[in-house]
């Protein structure tokens, strides 16, 4: 089986996988009766969006119809590049569907709370605050390496990444308002995207 085909199959088989954990844990909130006060901004929609129109629209092409869009590929990812990129996609869906299971019922696609919010501090959110922005970036740069396609590895980063450093603050400041110093607390304790670096005495 030629390299390319098997760099195909990872890509299918991700999208796949994050489909699924989405589809899923969404029809569990549609279940859900509680109310939800949504605090959304539309700018960090329309960033979030064109992450996902280039990811699906390139991801198409290279599944599909490979070297419609040759400007995609021109510049080079050695072999090893993209089999990290490979890696950085089994860790991105690993967080996405960890975080997604333990954020349960709290978890909303819309920056907001819901009735009966509870603050999540088990897996991923043991060490940090937004395990599901980082699984994306992952997931996006990851998939865009395994493509060998730069549209694909750094389009839908900067603009997830706009919409999620648009976001992050704005979720953290209602979760402050909602549990107050318990927040502040666990604020202290981990990082945004990131576990925070503990400094020895």
């Amino acid at each position: 089986m030629q390299i390319e085909t098997v760099f195909r199959i990872i890509i299918f088989l991700a999208f796949l996988a994050m489909a699924a954990i989405r589809i899923y844990f969404q029809s569990k909130i549609r279940r859900d009766t509680a109310r939800f006060q949504a605090r959304e901004n539309a700018v960090s929609l329309i960033f979030g969006g064109i992450a996902a129109i280039v990811t699906i629209v390139f991801g198409a092409e290279y599944l599909l119809a490979p070297g419609t869009f040759a400007f995609a590929y021109a510049l080079p990812f050695a072999l090893v590049v993209r089999w990290i990129g490979v890696a950085m996609l089994a860790l991105g869906i690993t967080v996405l569907g960890t975080a997604h299971y333990h954020l349960s019922l709290s978890f909303s696609s819309f920056v907001g709370v819901k009735e009966g919010h509870q603050l999540v501090e088990s897996g991923p959110y043991r060490r940090i605050r937004h395990p599901i922005y980082l699984a994306y970036l992952l997931n996006y740069l990851g998939g865009g390496l395994v493509a060998g396609n730069w549209v694909m590895a750094f389009i839908p980063v900067i603009c997830f990444g706009i919409m999620a450093f648009q976001r992050m603050p704005k979720e953290e400041q209602l979760l402050t308002e909602l549990f107050g110093q318990k927040y502040r607390a666990y604020m202290q304790r981990t990082g945004r995207l990131l576990p925070r670096i503990r400094r020895s005495a």
